[in-house]
């Protein structure tokens, strides 16, 4: 049946065939190491741009598997940030992040258009135990933090399983523009950010075979993308 799962799932994310499985009795942690669940291996000084014009520092790193960005407040306890409709962007490191429906990181700028990647583990498939003590299958392609209904950051991380869960990893790219207005990285999406471009889009995309889930097809689209104004 696991097998038969991997196989109907591998075309969906072609641009990452990671899977694991939570079993019924095992947590997120049994299964995934720290470096698949964060973005940086510890906890690192990063700051926090509010479109009010606020700014706030501290202890963060980017979690995967719920696609949160978390921090340490000042008496150790590790929680989400909050409102995130009014982040202008965050900066760890030499990254930026930027919130749009989940956090996603800068890859490239040119001042005019954007590309950047969001990186999460969704839930492909839920195995619950059915009539007679059999496993049913309920396909769900949805975010695992959504599954386990937002609990706290610190602590969902160790819910455990009541079902078997399997998890692919993710990696969607968006394009952004000037004003941080992003969409996902296809045709449309295309279509939206460059209204006034619409053949140029349409000629490349006909002369050139672009896999919007493949890293290497969309750095030659944004190179492209970069001589609009």
């Amino acid at each position: 049946m696991l097998l038969f799962i991997l196989i109907g799932y591998t075309g969906l994310s072609a641009q990452d065939s990671t899977f694991v499985t939570i079993k019924t009795g095992q947590s997120a942690k049994d299964v995934l190491t720290s470096s698949e669940i964060y973005h940086y291996p510890q906890f690192t000084n990063g700051k926090v741009f509010l479109r009010d014009g606020l700014k706030a520092g501290g202890k963060m790193n980017y979690n995967r598997l719920y696609g949160q960005m978390l921090f340490i407040n000042p008496i150790g306890d590790t929680l989400a940030l909050a409102d995130e409709k009014n982040i202008k962007f965050i900066v760890i490191e030499r990254d930026t992040f930027y919130y749009d429906e989940g956090y996603m990181r800068l890859m490239a700028n040119n001042g005019v258009v954007k590309l950047t990647e969001k990186q999460i583990w969704v839930m492909a498939d839920i195995r619950k135990i059915g009539t007679h003590n059999r496993p049913t299958t309920t396909v769900a392609v949805t975010s695992f933090s959504s599954y386990t209904n937002g609990q706290d950051a610190a602590k969902s991380k160790d819910l455990i399983m009541n079902e078997d869960i399997l998890l692919r990893k993710e990696t969607q790219y968006y394009f952004g523009d000037k004003y941080n207005l992003f969409v996902p990285a296809n045709k449309k999406g295309l279509q939206q950010l460059f209204p006034k471009e619409h053949s140029s889009i349409d000629n490349y995309l006909k002369e050139n075979k672009v896999n919007f889930n493949k890293k290497e097809d969309v750095e030659k689209l944004y190179q492209f993308l970069r001589q609009f104004h």
